[in-house]
């Protein structure tokens, strides 16, 4: 090697050592962090108190609740097992009406657990009938009338 190209390849290597530890250290600062008091799953609805019906099934228990003063009304689904459809959703029956997008949609129902939905007074009629309906195959899972 002649000289100037000793004296680049020193520059070149002390470049390198200021440059790479400098990279390594702003890398490592560049990782955000976890949020470590953040669940991942979602907060599980507050249930109602007063039970106005109820019905137990094999595979699920399905409740009409109601707070204390008669103002707000829910739904509570809970599943005891894995649903074979894993697209079902839940649906208030209106009236005799075939086609489901004219029935009130409830919500939508996954896995084991329970499931609470909003609902008004319409709850408390004589006859509630709900559906379970698979969307993606377009068919109904199950009729629940209370």
């Amino acid at each position: 090697m002649i000289k100037t190209l000793r004296k680049r390849h020193l520059q070149v290597w002390i470049a390198m050592a200021l440059l790479v530890p400098a990279g390594i250290v702003a890398a490592y600062m560049a990782v955000k962090k976890p949020v470590t008091d953040h669940l991942l799953q979602p907060v599980p609805a507050i249930v109602f108190p007063v039970v106005i019906r109820s019905i137990e099934k094999e595979n699920c228990a399905i409740s009409i609740r109601r707070t204390a003063d008669s103002s707000k009304f829910q739904l509570q689904w809970v599943n005891k097992s894995v649903l074979t459809e894993p697209t079902a959703t839940i649906y208030q029956v209106n009236s005799n009406k075939n086609n489901i997008s004219d029935n009130k949609f409830i919500g939508r129902i996954e896995a084991r657990g329970s499931y609470c939905f909003p609902g008004d007074s319409s709850f408390l009629e004589p006859v509630l009938k709900l559906i379970v309906y698979d969307f993606i195959h377009k068919q109904i899972i199950d009729t629940i009338t209370f």
